[in-house]
């Protein structure tokens, strides 16, 4: 394809006043050239490439019905995903690698008991005796795809980034990355939360994303939060102040919480039946 001829002569370029190389010896080059900058942002012919024109897009709903999305992990439509029920938390909730799935995914609008255990949800176990309703934490307010470390997350439509960077507080989204998109008329922002390091620090508010472009990777437990390898992906109708938004909330909350941050399956596609509560 024309965009990796062009690196290929950029990559020639550079070993300029050496033999030429035999293409098999350039294609090489080209690989390890792709896995040393894999964490920097590459532009112009390198950004073609990320693109992935050849993916299968997913038909909006709802609001976005017309417009036409890239998967967010395309690997989840290649082969059975589990679906979780998080109703009572991690109990009895094996390990991905245990299931036979290779990626599994996190519902929205779901009530989920005693999974929040830290003070940023209202305390060590918000479930305990004593503690108010009120300060339960406990409706999860996005999708999440769970999938090996390193499993790459895709920007679902052309956008700008928002916003990047870490929330370092226990279970916590980790590394993020906030996109910001026009769709069907509707200003909307994107958060992929439980990224990777490197996922966070390649971006800068106001670098443009392209429908499919690489915006990261899955982070491992020691960098996204303390949670398994997945991406928290939420959309929202209010522009957040910085890399974050409200992934859990309220009773007191939860009303208003589904009219600003809108199901995600309305651009990820019908990944489950249903549409909650579920608790």
């Amino acid at each position: 394809p024309a965009p990796r001829i062009a690196l290929y002569r950029s990559l020639a370029a550079t070993q300029r006043g050496q033999p030429p190389r035999e293409p098999r010896e350039l294609r090489a080059a080209f690989s390890e050239w792709l896995t040393t900058n894999r964490n920097r942002r590459t532009r112009g012919s390198c950004a073609a490439v990320s693109s992935l024109p050849r993916m299968k897009l997913i038909p909006g709903s709802g609001r976005f019905a017309g417009s036409s999305f890239a998967p967010l992990v395309p690997g989840l439509w290649e082969h059975p995903y589990l679906v979780r029920d998080f109703t009572r938390g991690l109990e009895g909730q094996a390990p991905l690698s245990e299931t036979g799935h290779g990626y599994d995914v996190g519902r929205y609008n779901e009530r989920r008991r005693s999974m929040y255990t830290s003070e940023l949800f209202g305390g060590a176990d918000p479930w305990a005796a004593g503690v108010p309703p009120s300060q339960r934490r406990d409706i999860h307010i996005g999708i999440d795809i769970g999938g090996p470390v390193g499993t790459a997350v895709h920007a679902v439509a052309d956008g700008t980034v928002h916003s990047s960077g870490y929330n370092a507080a226990a279970l916590d989204y980790g590394h993020v990355v906030v996109t910001e998109h026009r769709l069907c008329g509707v200003n909307v922002w994107a958060l992929h939360g439980h990224l990777s390091a490197d996922s966070s620090v390649r971006w800068r508010p106001g670098d443009k994303v392209a429908r499919g472009e690489v915006l990261g990777w899955l982070g491992g437990t020691h960098e996204n939060g303390g949670w398994p390898p997945h991406v928290h992906f939420q959309l929202s109708l209010c522009r957040p102040e910085t890399h974050d938004m409200p992934g859990v909330v309220a009773d007191a909350q939860h009303a208003s919480a589904l009219q600003d941050y809108p199901d995600p399956r309305a651009v990820l596609g019908p990944l489950y039946e249903g549409d909650g509560l579920f608790e």
